[in-house]
Formats: structure tokens, sequence, C-alpha cells
């Protein structure tokens, strides 16, 4: 039932959904982009996990032949097999978790069109999660392997996304706003958020926003995260704090006067379709955590403590739901990421429970170095494991938990389609 309920939201909250309901629902967001143009040739740039139903979305309400001219960046396990797109758009393949030299090669390509592009053209930005490692260019003359491994060591010591992307913006040439002052064109973002609180500065690390933060944040947070961070990276970082380097645009910059900045969905989005999906499928409903930024460890407590209470109350099937974006400290080398982490947490939280179930899964299609989104476990998942010979326990310190939930079948997928940070679903009397 968990996998089932999971899938229904991965329905709902699909990209080109979202978009389309978006532009359809509300038609002045298209006509305040064009300008009062309406002949005005659109272009389009549409990066991230979701990059291409984004833009199927709005080719479905456009048309076709409004786009004059385009370009689609997607991880390449997020890329058609064959894009169908209009004549004059290209499509790039990147890389996710870590951006690549094609990372590099679709960031040059995205700038050089935009600044090309003059007052007179319209630009519409589709950007979704992912979008960091899309559209990667390290500033000044730092190697991409130096900004990979700053980044690497920060995310690996347990920092948020919102320090994550302080990092990441100020060893970048484009993220922080400075994407959005190379083009003078009118310039329309519709975004969908994969992170709590859903600051556009924050999302894909925020091309076309202004960045509150500050070299001298990114610098505090290196030396604090990643002592041992390539040289190169943490001298750029303190030359700018000591503003030998111009900072990222900030609020109320006029370069940034002519982007006009959508958010189309979010985090909360994910715990609205759950509840309405467990409702329409007669089931009891119940918050688990909203908007979580908890640690994996921390959840698991609180989630097995809840489960231990609730199912000792009688009454009908009930899902109790959470959202967010855990956080990990990865201390090993296995498959796996926050979701599967949680999920074999869980496990051993609910282990020998009767009629108690809990999925967690990202909302894209992997979840950190797994191939899964995430997995759904029960009272009997953790002595199963156990009794396979799957040291399940060994895996967690490891950070391997994909491997015992693989082996017991219990891995779940979703279409690849959005990405709107995890779902944590906790059924009892199910």
């Amino acid at each position: 039932m968990l996998t089932e309920l999971f899938l229904e939201v991965a329905r709902r909250i699909d990209g080109a959904v979202v978009v389309r309901d978006a532009l359809a629902g509300d038609p002045s967001i298209l006509d305040r982009a064009l300008g009062g143009a309406p002949d005005a040739r659109v272009h389009v740039l549409s990066f991230g996990k979701v990059a291409f139903p984004m833009f199927d979305g709005l080719v479905d309400v456009l048309g076709s032949t409004r786009i004059s001219g385009g370009l689609v960046v997607a991880p390449e396990t997020r890329f058609p097999k064959d894009p169908q797109v209009p004549s004059g758009v290209t499509c790039l393949a990147s890389d996710h978790p870590e951006p690549s030299m094609r990372s590099i090669e679709a960031a040059r390509a995205a700038r050089d069109r935009l600044q090309n592009l003059t007052e007179g053209d319209r630009l519409v930005v589709l950007i979704s999660g992912g979008g960091s490692a899309a559209l990667c260019l390290p500033a000044g003359d730092l190697s991409l392997d130096e900004k990979r491994k700053t980044v690497r060591e920060v995310s690996r010591a347990g920092a948020n996304i919102n320090e994550l992307n302080t990092v990441r913006k100020h060893l970048s040439a484009i993220k922080g706003g400075q994407l959005g002052i190379a083009t003078r064109a009118p310039t329309l973002v519709l975004a969908l958020s994969d992170v709590v609180g859903n600051d556009p500065g924050t999302i894909a690390s925020g091309p076309f926003s202004p960045d509150p933060t500050t070299f001298a944040q990114a610098v505090a947070l290196v030396e604090k995260l990643a002592p041992s961070a390539p040289a190169r990276a943490l001298e750029h970082l303190r030359r700018g704090s000591a503003r030998e380097l111009p900072e990222t645009p900030k609020a109320g910059d006029p370069r940034l006067a002519h982007i006009d900045y959508r958010l189309l969905a979010g985090p909360e989005r994910v715990a609205d379709e759950a509840r309405r999906a467990a409702v329409s499928k007669q089931l009891g409903t119940g918050v688990l955590a909203h908007n979580t930024e908890s640690t994996v460890d921390d959840l698991a407590r609180a989630y097995g403590e809840r489960a231990r209470r609730e199912a000792g109350r009688p009454g009908l099937p009930r899902v109790f739901i959470g959202n967010g974006e855990p956080t990990i400290v990865v201390a090993g080398h296995g498959k796996g990421g926050r979701a599967t982490h949680l999920a074999l947490l869980m496990a051993r939280e609910i282990s020998g429970l009767q009629r108690v179930g809990f999925l967690a899964a990202g909302t894209d299609d992997r979840d950190g170095s797994s191939r899964a989104s995430g997995a759904v476990v029960d009272g009997s998942t953790w002595t199963r494991a156990e009794a396979a010979g799957l040291n399940p326990g060994a895996a967690l310190e490891r950070s391997d938990s994909e491997t015992p939930l693989k082996a017991l079948g219990c891995l779940v997928r979703g279409p690849g389609t959005s990405n709107l940070l995890d779902l944590h679903l906790l059924a009892v009397g199910a």
C-alpha cells in the first residue's frame, strides 16, 4: 500500500503536470512574460533533474512554434533516448550528483546563449533540483576538481542545503544571480523547489536570484567543515571575503530587475498530495513531520516512538505523513542515501511490530548513490535481514543501506519526473 501511495504522489507532482496546470490555470503569467509582445521570440533554458518534463509542460501550453531556440540540460540518468524538442532547441546531457566536464560545457553554452539575447527577446527559464550540478562553471581560474572536492567535503560533513549552496555559489561563475545578470532579455523563471523553505537563492544555487550569503560565510563553513579542502579554493574564498573579488548580486541589484521569478511547487506539495491520495483510499491521516531537516538518526528515534505509540491504539488503518530533507553524515563508501538509510533505521525501530510499515523515498528516481528512490519496510524486515546473514547493523555503520534492502526486495523507485524532496509514510493498522 505504501508503495502504491508513493507512486500516486509521484504521478500528481510530475513536472510536466505542474508546469502545464500552473500556466493553463493562470494565463497572465505568460502574458506578462511576453511583455505585451505576443509575437516576440521566446527562448527557453531548462535545467536540472526535471528539465525535460518541465520543458514538455511548457510546450504543451506555449506551443512548439512559439519557441525560437533554447537549451535543455539534464543529468544523463534523466535524459530521454530520443528527445522530442522543437527545431532550434539543443539538448545536452550533464551529470549529477557531482558535476563533470559536461556540466562545465553546458554552463558555458547556457551563458553564451543568454549573453547573445537582446531586450527584444523573451527568455523562459525552467529550474529544478540538481541544477547546481547540471550547470557548473568554477569561478576565476579554479579547476573543476578543486571546486568539486571542496563541495564534496562540506557535504559529507553533514552540511544542510543552505550551507552547501553558500559554498557552491562563491566558488561559481554563474550561481548566486550571476547567470541572471548575463542577459538583457526580459526573463520569466519557473521553478520547482527541492529545498525546505523554497528560497529562490538556494534552489539550484540561485543562478537567477539575489544571493543573501557572503564570501565570509563561505570561508567560515569551509574552515569548519572541510579543513582539508584544496588550498586554492579556500584562498579564492578568502580573497572574496577581503573584498578583492566582487560579491554575488544582492537583493535590490538593478541588474536583476528584468527577472520575474515564480515558484510553482515545493516540498509541501508532496505532503499535500500524499494526504489527498490517502484520503481517496479511505485511510485516516496524521502529521508525522513537516519540512523536517533533522538528522536521519534523530528522525528514526522520533518516528519509532510514534510507531510504537500508535500501534497500541485501536482504530481504522492510518497513514502518518512527513516530508523534508533529513541530513546524514556519510561514514563509509557503501551504496545508499538518506532515504534508504532512514528506512533501514526504521526497520530496526519497528522490528516486531505487527501491521506497521514505513516508507522513505525521494521524489526523484535516485537516493544518494543508490539506484532507487528509497525503500519500504515493516516489522519483519530487520529480523529477515539478520536471518539472511545481511548484517543490517554493519550496513548502517558503513553507509551501505541499499545492500540489505535490495536483497530483501524493499527498494522502491519513482518515475523520475519530479524532485520536491522526500516523502515519509508511517502506516499503522494497514
